[in-house]
């Protein structure tokens, strides 16, 4: 009888430990705070901003001027735009997620192959890093793992 009972405790005990990481981790979904995450979130803005300023212009100044390259990465960057945005609002509305942090990078994917694979010049080259560099901080803030090879 005595060890029902301890068993029937134990079990409850370890139940009620359960439950308790259970909720505590719902109501952290991020590791940093939010305020952080909005710091992220607005210099992810900022640098995309300025890459697709450098992109423009190594593209106008490149072969894949007028190409259909050039109109593919276009695409991948108002896809990757889009994404971002819907993050931003949906962080703003308390209702971001990890799987809207896992559509922006997917779209950064493509441009990352994209960068890859052609080179733009210098500039777009290390606006693009920072870009990566806020990704990765924001990937972290979410709890996402990510491979930038994983999108084909």
């Amino acid at each position: 009888m005595k060890r029902k009972k301890l068993f029937s405790s134990m079990i409850c005990a370890l139940l009620l430990a359960t439950m308790s990481v259970a909720a505590s981790g719902q109501d952290a979904p991020y590791r940093i705070s939010d305020k952080e995450v909005q710091k992220v979130m607005k210099q992810l803005k900022k640098d995309t901003e300025k890459f697709r300023k450098s992109l423009d212009s190594s593209l106008d100044r490149s072969r894949l001027d007028g190409t259909n390259r050039e109109d593919n990465i276009n695409e991948f960057m108002e896809d990757y735009e889009k994404a971002t945005e819907r993050l931003y609002e949906r962080f703003k509305d308390n209702k971001s997620v990890a799987a809207d942090v896992e559509t922006v990078l997917d779209g950064a994917a493509r441009i990352d192959q994209f960068m890859t694979r052609h080179s733009p010049t210098g500039r777009a080259e290390r606006d693009w890093a920072a870009v990566r560099q806020d990704l990765r901080r924001l990937a972290e803030a979410y709890n996402v793992t990510w491979r930038w090879w994983s999108v084909g």
